[in-house]
């Protein structure tokens, strides 16, 4: 029964956080863009909100945040994360938690918008930063936008993906948690 508990509790913050990311995503577009595959100054805007999980298996699990924009080269923007065991505690065990900062831009495939919003994929290099650990250089993360008011889908799940440079890689969990939605206004400037 306490662990069913915790585990609504922890549903209900978690929609409640992806009902903010929304609406932050939303006032972030706030009719600065001009609509279509890119604004007036070059830059698009990407917000997630995520849970991953190992994808070899087991009980790794990855809550993952991020705000920032974007051009042809350049990523800006970052956030947060927590890596922690599922099923465990409660608290759940927590093995890493910190910030990530955004670097360079891999590839960009723009997909579909509708309004201020487009789908596509991002794929950017990160500086993932965990409180009391060495920096890891060289984090790949894709991100998968499905824009369903613009029947646009990637062929992947929504979400994004953690690539570490050891090849360890986090992916959707089943079924997916969480949103990823890229804005066609300045985003976030850092």
């Amino acid at each position: 029964m306490r662990r069913k508990v915790h585990v609504a509790l922890f549903a209900s913050a978690l929609v409640s956080a992806l009902l903010l990311l929304a609406l932050l995503a939303g006032g972030a577009a706030g009719g600065h863009g001009k609509g279509g595959n890119g604004s007036s100054h070059g830059r698009i805007g990407y917000h997630f909100l995520v849970v991953d999980q190992l994808a070899a298996g087991g009980s790794d699990r990855l809550i993952l945040q991020g705000d920032g924009s974007f051009n042809r080269n350049r990523a800006s923007g970052g956030g947060t994360f927590d890596h922690f065991l599922a099923g465990t505690g409660p608290p759940a065990t927590l093995v890493a938690s910190g910030t990530w900062k955004a670097e360079d831009v891999v590839s960009w495939s723009p997909g579909s918008s509708h309004g201020v919003f487009e789908g596509g994929i991002l794929m950017i290099h990160a500086t993932v930063k965990p409180i009391g650990q060495p920096a890891i250089k060289n984090v790949l993360l894709a991100i998968y936008c499905n824009l369903g008011p613009a029947n646009f889908f990637t062929g992947h799940a929504e979400g994004v993906d953690v690539t570490l440079p050891d090849g360890t890689m986090f992916t959707q969990t089943s079924p997916t948690t969480g949103v990823t939605v890229f804005s066609l206004t300045k985003g976030h400037k850092h």
